[in-house]
């Protein structure tokens, strides 16, 4: 699969269906776990100094264009980068692979209740979907190692982790060695938007590449998140034009 460059970021050059076609081979390889990244322009941003991060990042097994910035930075730099993949649009995809194939699905992530509203919600959207297990996102000791004991006994083939970056990708990768889960992929805030609790912006907005301007519109208290929009797009055009690192 091609990759490219962005901030010391290997992103692969993947549509939704690429995406999904990478994702279903890799649970077929079931002789390890798998490690999904949904990078957008904050993220790589924060890559630049969280480098424990930025090594995540690039050791993952699939790196998808999370954001319109990370479409334009590749563009930018010459390479072919067919569209965003949404990590929220490429987890509803892998339910109705899920449903197709029979694949079984475990929900981490965030506060308590929200899990439970988010299986309620997709199985009546996905009715034949294999939802076998949820937990909130909020975990101590105790209730890590219950959760990781529940997941190797319940095996599940696609394990989505919303716990916000950088801490879903840290706690998968710490973890994910000793899971029996094929697939592992960090789905930041998806659950509260599943669980009816958050919008999305409407799709016109989407397809202008401003549903960052409706979530902040949403979530005020964004603003200084926002911030990591324009550094990102400094750093990528500085890189580009003046050669710089």
């Amino acid at each position: 699969m091609e990759q490219i460059d962005i901030l010391d970021v290997a992103v692969d050059q993947v549509n939704l269906d690429a995406a999904v076609a990478e994702i279903d081979r890799l649970i077929k390889n079931r002789t390890e776990s798998h490690l999904v990244v949904t990078p957008n322009s904050e993220m790589l941003v924060m890559a630049q100094q969280d480098l424990e991060l930025k090594k995540i990042l690039n050791q993952a097994d699939l790196t998808v264009p999370d954001g319109i910035g990370v479409v334009w930075a590749a563009r930018l730099l010459g390479a072919v980068m067919p569209e965003r993949v949404a990590g929220i649009d490429l987890m509803k995809r892998l339910f109705s692979l899920a449903a197709q194939k029979d694949y079984q699905i475990y929900l981490l992530g965030g506060r308590p209740g929200i899990p439970f509203q988010a299986k309620r919600r997709i199985l009546s959207e996905y009715p034949e979907l294999r939802v076998i297990g949820e937990h909130h996102g909020y975990l101590d000791n105790k209730s890590e190692a219950y959760v990781i004991k529940e997941i190797n006994q319940l095996q599940p083939d696609l394990l989505f982790v919303g716990m916000g970056v950088p801490l879903q990708e840290k706690w998968l990768v710490r973890n994910l060695p000793s899971l029996q889960a094929s697939v592992g992929m960090g789905v930041g805030g998806s659950f509260d938007v599943l669980a009816g609790q958050k919008k999305r912006a409407p799709d016109w907005l989407q397809k202008l590449g401003l549903e960052w301007l409706y979530r902040l519109l949403q979530e005020p208290k964004r603003f200084r998140r926002i911030l990591a929009l324009p550094k990102f797009v400094y750093l990528v055009t500085k890189r580009k034009i003046l050669g710089l690192k």
